[in-house]
């Protein structure tokens, strides 16, 4: 095969399916994880950057699904997009401890049963003992990133082509939940849980921002906010 009819060929395939989580993932563990200074865990670490840029997709995903609810003239429609943003402000929510990484201030009951000593329900000790965590959010990859190939796209289904948003991290939660332990499987999947937090909720602010365009609504930020 010619590499420009191999070119072809992806050319063809990213109108259909967006493949940008792999390139992500290729630049990440072939490029990124062999750069010093410890740049690779500085970007997928507990309170690394894409922690925080999942937090800022997370926040833009709301906007965009708060404005999109007040567009809808069906019902159904709206309260999808309802749904989709509290679901976005739980996400936030959790993602920052309720606000305690701004302020330090949190909930001893909650501190004292968290396995990060945290304000927040997802680090609580039971679940992540029994492994709920990780198979909840492997769940809602799959929901979401086979859900398009089965029903029509809708305010809580993406369209088939963000696909790998949602499948990729699935399949990694399922891995990193039964294989995280030295000789449990052939191989060791290691924690890089913020990388396929980031992926999914990529996936969802893009599902967003599609709908919004659909729409005609703006997406820039600026415009958002009225200025520029």
């Amino acid at each position: 095969m010619t590499a420009r009819r191999l070119r072809d060929q992806v050319k063809g395939m990213q109108s259909h399916l967006d493949l940008r989580p792999v390139l992500l993932l290729a630049v990440l563990y072939g490029i990124v994880a062999f750069l010093p200074f410890e740049i690779f865990g500085w970007l997928q670490n507990e309170d690394g950057l894409m922690e925080w840029g999942s937090v800022a997709l997370l926040i833009l995903s709301a906007i965009n699904a708060f404005r999109l609810q007040k567009q809808s003239q069906q019902r159904w429609e709206r309260l999808g997009w309802l749904l989709f943003l509290t679901l976005c402000c739980l996400f936030i929510g959790e993602e920052i401890s309720w606000g305690e990484r701004l302020h330090g201030a949190g909930i001893d009951a909650i501190r004292s049963i968290n396995t990060q000593g945290e304000t927040n329900l997802h680090n609580i000790a039971a679940f992540q003992g029994k492994g709920l965590l990780h198979l909840g959010w492997a769940s809602l990859g799959l929901v979401l990133g086979l859900g398009g190939f089965v029903l029509r796209a809708s305010p809580l289904i993406p369209a088939k082509r963000y696909t790998l948003y949602f499948t990729v991290p699935a399949l990694w939660y399922l891995g990193f939940e039964f294989c995280r332990k030295p000789g449990e499987c052939l191989i060791s999947v290691a924690n890089h849980q913020e990388i396929y937090e980031f992926l999914i909720i990529a996936g969802l602010y893009l599902h967003t921002r599609s709908w919004c365009r659909k729409r005609g609504i703006a997406t820039r930020i600026f415009r958002i906010f009225g200025t520029g």
